[in-house]
């Protein structure tokens, strides 16, 4: 019942912002008091007095929120916002309002698992051994790339990412990771130097048992012996929003 719930409580929260929007703009009283609240929003930006801009914010808030008010819709909408609350409750917090899973892919269940298989490369050649669009579905559980820099880029979705599998050769290897939104695993080997960068504007880390809370911040962490190691790999994350947990295996 749960999931059910889940999967369908944006249809619920579409269908009545639509409702509402309908209700609005076919009564003229809403119409005009909407109007007049947008009117106030608008005069701030004309102000230079900080009490006055502030004042006229309130009033225009004010009117927008009781144009809302007005309709019958406005409760359907209440009550899916309380299921919210309610479904995407979890001991870290509310799902929902962190930018958890479930609500970036609410009816996906199934994780996408993408095995880095990495071979030497042949000289002279600087190339990508595979190409695949950033649009596919990305099914097939290898991808073979080349032993030099590694540049990946996905668009979002609940992904693991191996880098356990392969052996580094000797030097800095770096592995670049770009995505939109979703939730993003990297698993990499033990007893090499580690080197991590990860930004994101809206997520969190996971790493070493830890947590970091990222809001428009920069992660950064080197192992004790990164520079004394034979074999190093560098690892950089940019992504819009969404977790990214480093496993070392």
């Amino acid at each position: 019942m749960i999931n059910f719930l889940k999967n369908n409580i944006f249809i619920v929260i579409g269908v009545s912002l639509t409702l509402i929007a309908f209700e609005i703009f076919t009564t003229m009283q809403n119409v005009a008091i909407l109007g007049i609240g947008i009117l106030f929003l608008v005069s701030t930006s004309w102000v230079k007095q900080s009490f006055v801009k502030r004042f006229l914010f309130i009033i225009g808030f004010f009117f927008i929120l009781l144009s809302l008010l007005l309709t019958k819709s406005i409760w359907l909408l209440l009550v899916a916002i309380l299921l919210i609350i309610l479904l995407y409750r979890t001991p870290e917090g509310n799902e929902f309002f962190f930018f958890g899973e479930s609500v970036l892919h609410p009816f996906q269940t199934k994780e996408q698992y993408h095995g880095i298989q990495l071979v030497q490369p042949q000289s002279g050649q600087r190339s990508l051994l595979k190409n695949q669009s950033l649009f596919d579905s990305r099914e097939e559980n290898k991808n073979v790339y080349e032993w030099d820099d590694i540049n990946l880029a996905y668009i979002g979705g609940n992904s693991i990412i191996d880098l356990g599998n392969t052996i580094l050769p000797a030097g800095e290897n770096i592995v670049m990771i770009r995505k939109l939104f979703g939730r993003t695993r990297v698993i990499i080997p033990k007893d090499i130097g580690l080197r991590l960068n990860i930004s994101a504007v809206s997520g969190q880390v996971v790493f070493e048992s830890q947590q970091y809370l990222l809001r428009g911040d920069n992660f950064q962490w080197t192992s004790p012996a990164y520079s004394d190691s034979d074999r190093k790999l560098k690892v950089i994350i940019s992504i819009v929003t969404g977790d990214i947990e480093v496993i070392l295996l």
